[in-house]
């Protein structure tokens, strides 16, 4: 297998978490836990829109889809993870003892399908091909874009409702990083030639392509290694695009409207799952989920995490145990930066930390008392749905409510014609 070897200074910075430095072992699994949540973005994708005028090697699976990179991220998350969970489950997959999620993303659901076959690699009466498939057998997952992917959920009109003054680069934060690079961004669109000082999603697609030309050992333009523009040199630069990576998915997740509509229904099924566990309802030892930045990093924030950014196959892990009392630890997942990944101690809010006991633990009663308001449970209500969506999220509902509306007049308009004459 060919070794990509990381050769941005930059770039370590990025993909650390929040950067910090990541500790080199993960933390063990409590001996009382029963059960065990995790949650995921998909591993490394290819940028949206590809960067002219690079001799490039990589990108062949498409705009936004898993690469390589993201595989082997996926495969060091799902060996992490089996470590973790030790005998709290066999290594065969049984439907006895877990469940798994993904959105219907592809990345999202290829990162799933990677990740869980490390953590199922199956032995005797699961072992179906020694020859071809020792360690591989098909798993099955729930695809749920209203958990998992609120943004692409048709029926969902409130959607679009937060996301324009993101997407228009309206809130402060936005405004104030692009009036402050302003300089930068005008150099970066006259030698790419994407329009950057009005949509900062092309700053974006640019931090995207040098994250895969550091995975990628790819040459950089001559524009980037000798910057023509007053008061900045390589290093300087790159730092500076880097800023802007995932922009707008990260803004979503400080935008209180867009974090909640996008990561309040995940939450209120992880409080529903965590709550079933403690009244003996299922007896899963192990649910796991695999979204996208906006989604993982709002609901990271919603339950209590202090976090800035998710990188490509980070996210979370909850732990559950019954004694001596009902209680959860949560937990951050990373990987270091490919095949290796790390979890540890998540850095949760006061409030959290506040009721946290000397294990880390939190008493499941305080974590629901505190995180239950940015829940919800009805999400075609909150996405100003008809309540007909919870069947078929993306199906087309105004042209069906535009039949029913003209059948009703003309059947009233047949009705009043009857009666008059």
């Amino acid at each position: 297998m060919k070794i990509l070897i990381l050769t941005s200074v930059v770039f370590f910075s990025f993909i650390s978490a929040d950067d910090h430095q990541l500790p080199l072992v993960s933390t063990t699994i409590s001996p009382n836990t029963e059960f065990v949540i995790f949650g995921t973005r998909h591993g490394n994708r290819n940028p949206e829109t590809f960067l002219n005028g690079i001799d490039r090697s990589w990108g062949q699976e498409g705009s936004l889809e898993l690469t390589s990179v993201g595989k082997r991220q996926s495969y060091g998350l799902g060996l992490e993870l089996r470590k973790f969970i030790g005998n709290l489950t066999t290594n065969n997959f049984n439907t006895s003892e877990v469940k798994y999620y993904s959105s219907s993303a592809n990345r999202c659901q290829m990162t799933l399908q990677v990740a869980i076959a490390r953590i199922h690699p199956p032995e005797s009466w699961n072992d179906w091909n020694t020859q071809r498939f020792d360690d591989w057998s098909p798993i099955p997952y729930t695809i749920s874009d209203p958990i998992l992917r609120m943004y692409s959920v048709k029926s969902c009109k409130k959607s679009d409702e937060v996301w324009a003054p993101i997407d228009n680069d309206d809130i402060p934060e936005l405004e104030n990083l692009k009036n402050d690079n302003s300089q930068v961004l005008q150099y970066l669109s006259q030698e790419t030639g994407w329009n950057m000082t009005a949509n900062l999603g092309k700053a974006a697609d640019l931090a995207d392509n040098l994250i895969q030309m550091d995975f990628y050992n790819t040459s950089y333009p001559i524009w980037l290694t000798q910057p023509k523009i007053n008061g900045y040199n390589e290093s300087e630069l790159k730092k500076t695009i880097m800023e802007f990576a995932e922009i707008h998915p990260r803004s979503c997740a400080y935008y209180y409207p867009c974090r909640y509509l996008m990561g309040g229904f995940w939450l209120d099924d992880i409080i529903n799952k965590l709550n079933d566990a403690e009244s003996s309802k299922n007896a899963l030892k192990v649910i796991g989920y695999a979204s996208h930045t906006e989604v993982t990093l709002s609901v990271m924030k919603l339950m209590g995490i202090e976090r800035e950014e998710v990188t490509t196959s980070a996210g979370f892990v909850i732990e559950f145990r019954r004694r001596p009392n009902a209680a959860i630890r949560i937990l951050n997942h990373d990987p270091n930066p490919i095949d290796t990944h790390v979890i540890y101690p998540s850095n949760l809010t006061k409030e959290l930390s506040d009721v946290q006991e000397s294990d880390g633990f939190i008493r499941l009663a305080d974590f629901i008392r505190i995180v239950r308001p940015e829940s919800y449970a009805d999400w075609p209500k909150q996405c100003d749905a008809p309540s007909c969506a919870l069947d078929n999220p993306n199906g087309d509902f105004s042209s069906s409510a535009s039949f029913s509306s003209n059948l009703f007049i003309l059947i009233a308009s047949i009705v009043l014609a009857n009666i008059i004459n």
